[in-house]
């Protein structure tokens, strides 16, 4: 092969390997291949978020995950998120919860206690809220000795109490 043949191979290869690599100059392809990033709309103010919370399941670290929020119902009457949860240091999850009513209310926030066998406790909390009001509630297992094989915790649809 002559230099200038080989110059033009080179260049048609490094062409497809960019093209189907999504990669290219100048212009967006929609096509597949790529990199690429998504990101999820959090601007509704108004939806109740569930949220998961897991522990890192390795042991001896002390460390945790953090919150995941996960959108549920829409015009419920507050929004909730896990801030901790029970596990071997403590019996009890504390859970910061946000008024989205127009007035005061008692609302239910539901909480599932999860170990590595499944479900540990169900129970729930109830707080007041005024208006747009933000309060953290700790929500205790029923037996404290049960901590120790919490792993997560779940919440579920806060409900007007």
């Amino acid at each position: 092969m002559t230099v200038a043949r080989r110059i033009r191979f080179g260049a048609v290869l490094v062409t497809v390997v960019l093209a189907l690599t999504g990669f290219s100059s100048g212009h967006k392809s929609s096509g597949g291949g790529g990199c690429s990033s998504s990101k999820s709309d959090r601007s509704s103010s108004s939806s109740n978020r569930t949220t998961t919370y897991n522990r890192n399941t390795t042991r001896g670290s002390g460390s945790t995950a953090s919150p995941t929020p996960t959108p549920t119902a829409t015009g419920a009457p507050a929004r909730a998120e896990v801030v901790t949860c029970a596990g071997p240091a403590t019996s009890k999850a504390t859970v910061r919860v946000t008024s989205l009513a127009s007035t005061e209310s008692t609302v239910e926030v539901p909480i599932t206690f999860d170990g590595a066998s499944g479900t540990v406790e169900r129970t729930s909390g109830r707080v007041t809220l005024k208006q747009g009001e933000t309060r953290t509630i700790e929500i205790p297992l029923s037996d404290p000795t049960k901590a120790a094989a919490v792993t997560g915790c779940r919440l579920g649809t806060v409900v007007r109490g």
